[in-house]
């Protein structure tokens, strides 16, 4: 979008492209149809379906194939908004990187760099692979990483990416509502990794309040945690109520909410929680993970590390004398909302990525620690 503003025509690369569901999730207008759509080389046979070791190389050789009919494009800047293989030589080149695992993986973590995963068999066939990618194609050398949490961050410089730098992703704004109603909220894809069962036992402990969890069960997640839903939601406590919905379809419960009880561990930069200090909502968060490290950046909101904690922090932040009110949570998160963003992006693309890191540096510097 901040790229179409600016003048520019945008090409995608991407493996799934659907303008119509993309603005039934995300609201984002006509930005994707505007957008050229080229799509990455898939592997059909039903026969190399069976062979997986055979599929991956015949996988790999496509890739190589596309990489190089890539780099015949006239390109004047390139955004990997996942850190992805292909290498764009002689191309202003920018990775945005989640995790140190996603590190040069997308779609398969052949390039040069890429952080190996599995066992020693694993390993050596994906060197193998890598072997082939990069003696028929090369690897990215992006011109600067941005990076969305400052544990992902320290880890990606000590392997010797000092090219590096923090970022607030675009979240978008929701509305101050008040008065407050003394409940809780969490919205989040229903996935292991959130740690839900936690958010249980301490509703458990906390019959007096309720909790709302809003949250989609994709079939993806279904697919690839089979059980795990049913399993979930038969300790699920009367007080916890379960809304099967995106969070920008059910605002209000979160605009309503009090507090914000988040569970998940994750490294990279969680919008909900940016979302949820928009709304004015009390964060409580585990001290451990990005989201620790959001309350600590932005100020506001409490961190816990054991469920007794979790338990005294939710009662304080419910009935207790909180030091900030709703209208301060919110103006907060107007600091690390979409126009930092887009003033990064724009200066990026037309002053290089000095000017785009110096604007996330002013940005840290004039927030209370």
């Amino acid at each position: 979008m901040i790229l179409q503003k600016l003048g520019y025509h945008v090409n995608l690369v991407s493996d799934d492209y659907d303008p119509v569901r993309v603005q039934a999730l995300f609201g984002m207008g006509n930005v994707l149809s505007e957008c050229t759509h080229i799509s990455l080389p898939i592997t059909k046979s039903r026969v190399l379906n069976r062979f997986l070791p055979i599929q991956r190389l015949v996988y790999t050789w496509k890739l190589a194939g596309f990489a190089n009919s890539l780099n015949k494009i006239d390109v004047s800047i390139v955004l990997s908004t996942q850190s992805s293989i292909f290498a764009f030589p002689g191309k202003r080149l920018y990775h945005f990187v989640y995790e140190v695992s996603d590190l040069f993986c997308y779609p398969m973590p052949i390039a040069r760099g890429a952080v190996p995963r599995g066992g020693r068999a694993k390993r050596a066939y994906f060197a193998f692979l890598r072997f082939i990618y990069n003696a028929k194609t090369g690897s990215p050398s992006p011109l600067w990483y941005f990076v969305t949490g400052q544990t992902v961050l320290e880890r990606l410089k000590s392997m010797g990416h000092e090219n590096s730098s923090f970022f607030y992703p675009p979240a978008r704004m929701f509305s101050l509502k008040l008065p407050k109603k003394r409940q809780v909220v969490q919205a989040c894809r229903i996935a292991p990794e959130k740690r839900l069962e936690f958010m249980f036992e301490v509703a458990h402990k906390l019959p007096e309040y309720d909790f709302y969890l809003v949250g989609k069960n994709l079939p993806a997640h279904l697919a690839s945690n089979p059980g795990y839903s049913n399993r979930l939601f038969a300790e699920k406590p009367t007080n916890v109520h379960y809304t099967e919905a995106l969070i920008r379809d059910r605002p209000e419960l979160l605009e309503q909410s009090k507090v914000y009880f988040h569970t998940g561990l994750e490294r990279g930069i969680l919008l909900i929680l940016i979302e949820a200090m928009s709304a004015g909502c009390v964060l409580v968060v585990p001290e451990d993970g990005v989201a620790g490290e959001v309350v600590r950046a932005a100020g506001v909101g409490y961190q816990y590390r054991t469920v007794q904690e979790a338990v005294e922090k939710l009662r304080n932040a419910m009935d207790g004398s909180i030091p900030w009110t709703p209208e301060e949570i919110s103006a907060k998160a107007a600091e690390l909302g979409p126009k930092g963003f887009e003033d990064m992006i724009t200066m990026l693309v037309e002053d290089g990525p000095q000017a785009a890191v110096n604007t996330q540096i002013y940005r840290s510097i004039t927030r209370p620690r």
